[in-house]
């Protein structure tokens, strides 16, 4: 798998995959929608969501997804925060529909502050975007902040075993295992209530076979 792409090009993927940007953005996003569809509604199905629901989701990309949610619960208020000016384009020109009859928002923003009000979020969900993240313990109570009393956090990511078999894995990716995890959310506010495991079949960029090992983390407030 390795042997497929040159140096460059790894570091460009990787680039790409921490801030999509212009058209390869465009089709980074198109790939990782694809490529993390199923833990997306693996995490959607955990979240619980009850209509009039304020839902954040913090890096979307291109939320392809956002369908799939507003299936589930029509009349929730949709934020999505992404860092990359490419996704948030991408996610209103997919979406345009379903914003129109929907409370959906996207925003740009730092990657740091959620700009959002104390306490008005009742869930959070994130899905491959631990790894970027720059100031996690920071960030995960700026998270805290925004959630009410009781509310709900999935985060989901795939396991540091699988991770660092991938070869675009480079110096832009914090990786996290099960410990790692425990010990992040113990720096917060918050409390872990499940730690899913999973394990799915996916196919690789060069077309192989492969096991993904993924964690779907449920956190109260």
């Amino acid at each position: 798998m390795a042997g497929t792409f040159n140096e460059e090009a790894l570091k460009e993927i990787e680039a790409q995959l921490s801030c999509p940007q212009g058209e390869n953005g465009i089709e980074m996003g198109k790939e990782m929608n694809k490529t993390n569809i199923s833990m997306t509604l693996n995490t959607i199905e955990q979240l619980g969501l009850s209509e009039q629901d304020s839902l954040l989701e913090i890096g979307p990309g291109n939320a392809g997804h956002l369908a799939k949610i507003m299936e589930v619960a029509a009349d929730i208020s949709y934020q999505g925060l992404d860092i990359s000016d490419t996704m948030i384009a991408e996610a209103h020109r997919i979406n345009a529909s379903l914003m129109a009859s929907h409370k959906i928002n996207f925003t740009k923003y730092d990657g740091q502050k959620i700009p959002f009000a104390k306490e008005t979020l009742d869930k959070v969900m994130t899905v491959n975007t631990l790894y970027f993240w720059k100031n996690p313990t920071e960030f995960l109570q700026e998270i805290a902040r925004v959630m009410k009393p009781q509310g709900l956090l999935i985060i989901t990511f795939a396991k540091k075993e699988f991770m660092q078999k991938l070869p675009f894995i480079g110096e832009k990716f914090s990786l996290y295992d099960e410990q790692a995890i425990v010990e992040l959310v113990g720096t917060s506010t918050l409390n872990i209530t499940q730690i899913i495991d999973k394990e799915e079949e996916v196919e690789s960029s060069d077309g192989e076979k492969i096991k993904r090992t993924y964690f779907i983390v449920k956190i109260r407030k």
